[in-house]
Order: structure tokens, then sequence, then C-alpha cells
């Protein structure tokens, strides 16, 4: 395996023929003395004001190489190069990639002989070479400047060990056919390739920035919600559809755009949710488009029951306490709205539903079913729903007998979404750890991110300092104040938070976009934000709601455990690797 600098491909790479060379040199047998240099900048460059060669190859006793790579098509017509990508885009160039190659090496070597020191003054006369990298095709050299041995193609499959090693031999048979015989002191040992590739790039593999990783995982990720608008297409021939998928999967995201492509029909629509914050940043987003991508009514079933009642003119009492709170919002309430409903002859056209694992109750179909033209058994409907890790508002009802529900009503389609699309791979894993998730095959992304941390505490006031430090730390790491969130099983007067002094944190607000954030795990059910912070972690045992909290982080998550949730969390790994047996 060579040494690749940097350690891993930048997710800004865009080309699939760099990625794979880049795995074989990363991976090729034999080569660890090899250093490998990824996208090497040319300041100085013979040619042009600043370029770039794709792979320049130190090996000990062969030699410097620049390599340029080509994917896909190749094509050279009366001296002009013409590369079609995978998505049939073509591009030309006069300048070819031997052509290329050839002025890189030239370049780095005459800039790399400035760099070098004086016990080092023999390096100025190392042996350098080039050559072109085709992996998609079988390129036979016809042009005066190259030859066979120059080339690497689909036939060398992905033995790039072995295209160093030729290139090195052809480039020393050529330059003794015209110089004579190479001076062996000219090849490099392992000690000068250290010492250039030093030069050359410096200690160069620095940890990625911690911004930068973020951003580069939040751009991977975004380009992953695209796969999951192809469900939208087999939704517009079925009038109802229940739309089930883990967190992370884009259900809101669809939620959304089903409910845009309703109103663009001119249908009257709304778009229920369970959720306050979330139906808040529902209605921020659709109060920024267009009058006519509005729907009728965004808002929580609740706010939506409510305002039913007021405009029949009836009267509601407040609930004086949680039980009766509860009691008010799952039976009192819904009923209430049933009457005022049977007043009202204006009717929805169609019903989005997201958060239906918290709605699918006897007494919240019925709302819905007197609200919308045509019923539930008729009528046009979409739900969105986790129903298995993010019911916890559905009274201990089983995903099944929720369905059971919906199917008292009418039939209706279903579909499951399969890839997450919101958090990255050691999130994913984390997430599966700590509540056991099973998660079907293929759901878990491969996005790689930041590692999960975990920080421990024995005492509140350990846990105010150990916060207060990662705060501290992800704002000299530029972490943006509004890209992190702080939630907690508990609310603010009850949580660690309270306790915090230094920091602006502001309870979550959709309005609020330049300050960190708090809220509690239930309330951020929906949401999510770059970098998401768990405190008051004293167990984890409440698997749904670890669920929830875990999933709400895109690319950073932090943990503040008890030591007792601490000791917790090594049984849920072994628990973990006794199913991976």
């Amino acid at each position: 395996m060579a040494i690749m600098i940097p350690s891993v491909i930048s997710p800004e790479v865009t080309s699939s023929a760099e990625r794979r060379v880049f795995e074989w040199f990363q991976s090729a047998p034999q080569t660890e003395d090899w250093i490998v240099l990824h996208s090497l900048g040319i300041s100085n460059h013979n040619r042009v004001i600043y370029g770039e060669t794709d792979f320049f190859i130190l090996a000990p006793q062969m030699g410097l190489f620049a390599l340029e790579v080509k994917g896909g098509r190749v094509k050279r017509d009366k001296g002009v190069w013409y590369f079609t990508n995978k998505h049939g885009k073509t591009s030309s160039k006069e300048r070819g990639p031997f052509d290329q190659a050839r002025e890189g090496v030239y370049s780095i070597v005459s800039a790399m002989k400035k760099l070098l020191d004086q016990s080092h003054r023999h390096l100025a006369n190392v042996f350098f070479g080039f050559g072109a990298m085709f992996p998609d095709i079988e390129y036979d050299a016809t042009g005066i400047d190259e030859e066979q041995w120059q080339v690497f193609d689909a036939r060398d499959r992905n033995g790039v060990k072995g295209f160093v090693e030729r290139l090195a031999l052809g480039s020393i048979k050529k330059w003794e056919g015209v110089y004579g015989r190479l001076d062996k002191a000219r090849l490099p040992s392992t000690a000068d390739i250290q010492y250039l590739a030093s030069r050359l790039r410096g200690d160069f593999d620095y940890a990625v920035a911690m911004s930068a990783q973020l951003r580069n995982a939040d751009e991977a990720l975004i380009n992953l919600t695209k796969e999951q608008y192809r469900c939208l297409d087999q939704l517009d021939d079925n009038p109802r559809s229940l739309i089930q998928g883990p967190a992370g999967t884009g259900k809101t995201l669809l939620a959304i755009e089903e409910v845009k492509k309703s109103v663009a029909r001119g249908e009257k629509t709304a778009l229920f949710c369970y959720n306050a914050n979330l139906a808040e940043w529902l209605k921020r987003y659709f109060d920024n488009l267009p009058k006519p991508l509005q729907p009728q009514y965004v808002g929580t079933l609740h706010k939506y029951m409510v305002q039913a009642a007021k405009q029949a003119g009836m009267i509601l009492q407040s609930p004086q306490s949680e039980l009766e709170m509860q009691d008010f919002y799952q039976h009192d309430l819904p009923r209430i709205a049933l009457r005022a409903l049977s007043t009202v002859e204006e009717q929805f056209d169609k019903i989005v539903v997201d958060e239906a694992q918290d709605l699918v109750l006897v007494d919240y179909l019925d709302v819905f079913d007197t609200c919308l033209r045509k019923g539930l058994i008729r009528g046009r409907w979409t739900m969105f729903g986790d129903f298995s890790m993010q019911a916890i508002y559905a009274n201990g009802q089983s995903d099944a007998k929720m369905r059971e529900l919906l199917e008292e009503y009418t039939s209706f389609i279903r579909f499951k979404l399969t890839l997450n699309c919101r958090n990255t791979k050691p999130i994913c894993e984390e997430i599966q750890t700590i509540t056991g998730f099973e998660a079907p095959a293929g759901l878990w992304t491969k996005v790689e991110g930041p590692p999960v941390n975990y920080l421990t505490y024995r005492t509140p006031e350990e846990q105010r300092d150990k916060l207060t430090h990662l705060l501290d730390q992800l704002s000299i790491m530029r972490i943006e104040p509004r890209d992190i969130t702080i939630l907690s099983p508990y609310r603010r007067e009850n949580s660690i938070i309270s306790h915090i002094e230094g920091h602006d944190i502001r309870d979550y607000s959709v309005n609020e976009r330049s300050c960190t954030t708090f809220c509690t795990i239930q309330a951020y059910k929906g949401l999510e934000n770059t970098v998401i912070i768990l405190t008051d972690i004293e167990s984890f045992s409440m698997d749904k709601l670890m669920y929830v909290g875990l999933s709400r982080a895109r690319s950073g998550l932090y943990i503040l455990e008890s030591d007792s949730a601490a000791r917790e969390y090594v049984s849920l790994v072994q628990r973990r690797l006794s199913y991976g047996r």
C-alpha cells in the first residue's frame, strides 16, 4: 500500500477515473515505500499561470513520475483531443494528456530544485518521467510524442504498480538511448523521496479542518437527496399513498414537493404535521415561495383543529394538567373540530401528512376524513412517516396497528424509502449501535464525515465544563453558531444548558439564524442541523428518543453522557458485535 498524500481523496473530485486510480494506488501491494501525491498544484507551471498534475509518483530506485488520468471515451482528430465523460458530455483540448504530464513533471522538477537544501543538492539531477492513464479504454500509442510503455489502459486493470515499473524501465531505456548509461546515483532512495515529498507538499497530511469536513459531508448528502425525488413520479397516478422510511430518508422534502405539485395543479391543498417547530419551519418555507405555489394550509393538525373550532364560534377550555392536556388534544379537541367542520362546506382537494406516525389515531383520522373532499376512502392524500422508530407520541401503538387503522378506511399504495440522505456514515453506525435499529440493506449512506464524539461526565459541573469547552473548540474551528443545535431530553430549566455562561444559546426558533440554539429532542423531531450536541444523556435505554436525537445531525454529532451511560454504551457495542458475527 502506497503512502497517499493527502490520505483521502477530496469529495470535490468528480472524476470517477481519478477516484479509481487513487484507490488502486492506495491498495497496491509491495508499494509501502512509495509516496503518491494527488492533485499536486504547480504555481510556476512553464505553460500556464497555475497547473496541476493528477498523480505524482515518488518511487525508490525508479524516479519521479507525473501521471495524467483521462476517463471515459478519448479521441484525437487532427491534433485536437476530445474527451467524453459518462454523461455523454464532450470537451476538447489542443494539449493532450501526454503534453500535460510532460509539462507538469518539468515544472515540478524545476520548482523542486529551488527548494533543495545544501545537503540534498544531489537530488537536482533526480531521474523523472511521465505517462498517461486511460482506465476506461484500450489505447494504442500512435503519436510521435508517446510510446506504449507510457500508457496505462483498461488492459492493465488495476495494475498500477506494474505500470509504474514499466514506465520507469521504458524511461530509463529511452534516456540511455540518447545520453548513454544512466548514473544509478540519479535514482532516489527511500530517504530521498521522503525528503522530496516533504519539500513538495510539506507536512501536508493535516487532519481536514472540521469546517471543511462538515461542508464536504453536507454537499455529498445534498446530492443524495436527488435520488429520493424519483419516488414522486410513482405518486402521480396514485391518489392515496403511504410513504414509509427511517429518519433521514427525505420524507419531509418529498412532502414539500408533493404539496407544490398538488398546488400547481390547482388543488386546494393542506400540509399537516405534528411538531410545532417543524410546522413553523414548513410555513416559513412556503411563505417564501410565489403565491401560486403556496398551499391553503400549512401547520400542525392541532392548530388547524383549534382554528376550525374558533371559526365556528366554539369556546375551548384550556386543560389544567399534563394528563388533561393529553386527553384534550387526542380526544376532546378532535371531536370539537368534527362538529365545527360539519358546518363548513369548503374542503381540501388534497392533504399531505408529514410525521404520520404521530397522527394515525382514530380521532385524528376522523378529522382528516371530514376535511378532505371525498374523505379518506376516495379522496386524494399522501402520508409520510416512520412507524417503527419515531412514533414517540403513538400511545404505544405498533406500526402494524397504525397501518391497520388506515386500511380500515380504504386501500392505498405503499412505498418504502431505502436511502438515508441526511446522516453521514459514522452517525448511521452509532444509531445502529445505540438503538439496535436493524437497517434495511442499503439504507445507510456511505458518505464519510467526522467521527461521533462522546464526552463522559461524572457530575453536573463536569458536564457544564465539558460542554463549555466544546463550544469554545467549535468556535475556534470556525463552525458557525447557527449550524449548532443542542438537544436534551429535558426542558431548558432542567438541562445543563441553564448553567452555561459565556455563550449565547437561544431556544430554537425558525427565525433564529445567528446563534446556537437549544431544544428538547422531542420538540426537534422532523428538523436537522449540521452539528448536533446531545446533552444530559444519563441512559441510552429510551431507544426511540435516542433514535430521534441521533438522527438530527447531518454531519457532526457530539454526545455528553454520564459515566453510567458510558458503561451502558460498552454493552451496546458488544451487542452489535455479537449480532455481526
